[in-house]
């Protein structure tokens, strides 16, 4: 089917969102529905693969995403040889392009408001797909109306129903559409008037006689007028004289005008030329013919002996052959080139031109020169002008950046004078704070004297991100031998940072438990100290923390928390029963790693505890099945004998929501870890009966294993 030089009603939809592939399916032209046999004519799919045109490159899938539904391929203006649908030369159903057409995407646009309209019913007239439709009561349509509010849609005109430019298209999804396509009414051209022949040899006088006065003349077009059609003015920016300065105005002072030094104007001298006598072919006959005829005696003597013979004037011979030859078209063609052939005939001419001074041509181009010179002269005195004014620019320039130093002096000077302030009121407090030094150094000695005292001095700590703690943790542990999977360093950190100053590290040697302390520790900076009978001394100053190995530790001391160790063997746990009645704790399970060699712990700067608090403690909230879980844990724990404290469930609670976004396992690898830290202990201090609690953990691997 051919579309050439025809609009047709499309639908346009994106066969592939990756590759932004667009095709149209043809449904309607001016003479009606596409049907399946004319679709037949692009297969394999009855229609046409879209591609950019040259011109959007950039907007071709915005463009064509915005018009996805029914739009127009419009190929009416199109040249024929502009060829718009072309054969695809990636035609290839073997691979997937079925497209064997293709359209270029210039041809494609938006329905118009004014070529055709939807028939539709009143009530559905929101949902029309074109801007202007045609309403239908019956047998009654009448249109356009436009298919929004607060438009307006002209005269309306009534159509019958059996009109032939009413089509119905069916759409790809089966839904049937009523369409008015009007025919465009021809434009009336008026008939040409027959032309008067007038013979020019037997009333020549008619050749000069004025046209009828209800007729006016047609105005000559001249060479000058089609030089200043082509006369295309200056851009705005090619001439930056125009341009107002940025400069204020008392930026220049006045200069006194003075004359300008560029090529002065001047009208050269033009060269009178005798009038000619206007052009008429009946005169020039007559005189050829009068020439011709009339006998002229010699001038001089001549003897009787001579022989006279008629020489015809060349110059009348070359007015009578220009005369034939000028009746026809090629023949003026080629005589212009038999003259332009003649030696020095190009020069001649070009000067009796100038000398006529009526070459239109010459003139403009003249008048251009006169408009080019001028504004020479402008850009000379602008310059002259700019050339002035250097000086006193270079001197506000100076200016300006002498204020710019005075300014920064200013600022140094006062920065130079606050700082001698902070100097007096720093050496000002020195003798206080060398007051407070020997009383601290007063108090060290005081604590040294006693028997047995232990003396722990938290460092300043530094501020660590979560990703360095966890780094520091992964090393130092490995460093003493330890596995550590994903999760581990970040459940340490998470249960040092909500315990209650008490934790415990449980390997499969007492030994192991005291080394695993040790590289916590020094993960953090901070000291580990060893006392089983006083209780310590925390002398303020650092904000880090500190560890002491079975001891008690002062609840007004929260940056030392106390930590005791315990192995895998059974019966372990009997020791530290009433200590977990007081204050529940967490138990981190740890284990050699199979080929490791311990190394010496690395070193790192202390860190401060609320560091750690900030970068591990999170106030998420628990779903719905993780707060299930708990509850059901909790039921099953007190019906074995013993109930988890209510602490126990605030610090499983407070780990499950810091770690659940954050573990590799999600909520449920969290839940497992805080099962293994917080509830299995309480099931081994107080040997309960795990064959109701076990089936709960099924899903908890960490959990059962601590327990095994």
């Amino acid at each position: 089917m051919n579309f050439q030089g025809k609009a047709v009603l499309v639908y346009l939809e994106e066969d592939n969102i990756a590759r932004a592939y667009f095709r149209i399916h043809p449904l309607m032209t001016q003479e009606g529905a596409v049907t399946a046999d004319m679709k037949a004519a692009y297969p394999d799919e009855g229609f046409l693969r879209i591609v950019p045109d040259k011109n959007e490159q950039h907007t071709f899938k915005e463009r064509m995403r915005a018009m996805c539904g029914l739009c127009m391929m419009d190929l009416r203006f199109q040249p024929a040889e502009a060829n718009k649908i072309r054969t695809n030369k990636n035609y290839s159903p073997s691979r997937g392009e079925n497209n064997q057409y293709i359209v270029y995407s210039d041809a494609v646009r938006a329905i118009p408001d004014d070529l055709f309209y939807q028939v539709v019913a009143e009530a559905d007239k929101k949902d029309a797909v074109t801007p202007y439709v045609y309403i239908r009561n019956g047998a009654n349509i009448q249109g356009p109306f436009p298919r929004d509010e607060g438009k307006e849609a002209g005269e309306t005109a009534q159509l019958p129903p059996d009109s032939a430019e009413i089509h119905a298209v069916t759409l790809h999804d089966g839904q049937e559409l009523l369409f008015y396509w009007p025919v465009p009414k021809p434009e009336e051209t008026p008939a040409p008037e027959e032309e008067e022949v007038v013979s020019s040899v037997a009333e020549p006088a008619k050749e000069e006689a004025a046209p009828p006065k209800d007729e006016a003349p047609a105005p000559e077009t001249t060479v000058l007028d089609q030089i200043q059609e082509l006369n295309t003015g200056l851009s705005e920016n090619a001439n930056r004289l125009n341009v107002p300065s940025v400069t204020p105005a008392e930026f220049f002072p006045e200069q006194p005008q003075k004359p300008l030094t560029g090529t002065r104007l001047y009208q050269g001298p033009q060269r009178l030329s005798a009038p000619r006598r206007a052009h008429n072919p009946l005169m020039e006959a007559v005189d050829q013919q009068r020439y011709a005829a009339k006998y002229e005696a010699p001038g001089a003597v001549l003897s009787q002996s001579a022989q006279l013979k008629d020489v015809e004037n060349p110059i009348n011979a070359l007015k009578r052959a220009l005369h034939a030859v000028w009746q026809s078209t090629d023949a003026q063609q080629q005589a212009i080139e038999v003259l332009r052939s003649q030696s020095g005939m190009a020069a001649m001419l070009s000067k009796a031109l100038v000398a006529e001074n009526s070459d239109l041509t010459l003139t403009a181009m003249k008048g251009q020169l006169q408009e080019m010179e001028a504004e020479r002269l402008m850009m000379l005195m602008q310059l002259d002008d700019a050339r002035k004014n250097m000086a006193a620019a270079r001197e506000e320039a100076l200016d300006q950046l002498t204020k710019e130093e005075q300014n920064r002096l200013d600022e140094l000077t006062a920065l130079q004078k606050k700082a001698q302030e902070d100097l007096q009121a720093l050496q000002a407090a020195m003798p206080a704070l060398e007051e407070k030094r020997q009383e601290a150094a007063r108090m060290i000695a005081d604590i040294q004297a006693q028997e047995g005292a232990l003396a722990l001095c938290p460092a300043a700590g530094v501020h660590c991100a979560k990703s360095e703690l966890i780094s520091r943790v992964e090393k130092s542990m490995q460093a003493a031998g330890f596995s550590m999977e994903k999760g581990d360093a970040l459940s340490l950190l998470t249960a040092y940072a909500i315990s209650h100053q008490s934790w415990q590290f449980c390997a499969d040697t007492l030994a192991d438990a005291h080394t695993a302390a040790a590289a916590f520790a020094a993960a953090l900076g901070a000291p580990l100290s060893y006392d089983h009978w006083n209780k310590p001394t925390v002398i303020p100053g650092g904000n880090g923390p500190a560890f002491l190995m079975y001891g008690s530790v002062p609840a007004t001391s929260p940056l030392l928390t106390s930590l005791s160790a315990v192995s895998r063997e059974e019966g372990r746990y009997d020791e530290n029963t009433f200590d977990f009645e007081m204050l529940p704790y967490a138990c981190v399970p740890v284990t050699q790693a199979p080929l490791a060699i311990p190394r010496p712990l690395p070193h790192f700067a202390p860190v401060s505890k609320a560091c750690v608090l900030q970068e591990t403690v999170k106030d998420t909230p628990l779903n719905q099945e993780t707060l299930t879980a708990i509850a059901t844990l909790r039921k099953a724990v007190a019906a074995a004998g013993k109930p988890l404290s209510l602490a126990t469930v605030q610090m499983m609670c407070s780990f499950i929501a810091s770690t659940q976004n954050d573990l590799p396992g999600g909520v449920s690898e969290a839940i497992d870890r805080a099962v293994c830290l917080f509830v299995v202990p309480h099931l081994m201090v107080y040997k309960m009966a795990l064959d109701e609690i076990k089936p709960l953990l099924t899903a908890m691997p960490r959990a059962l294993k601590a327990l095994k």
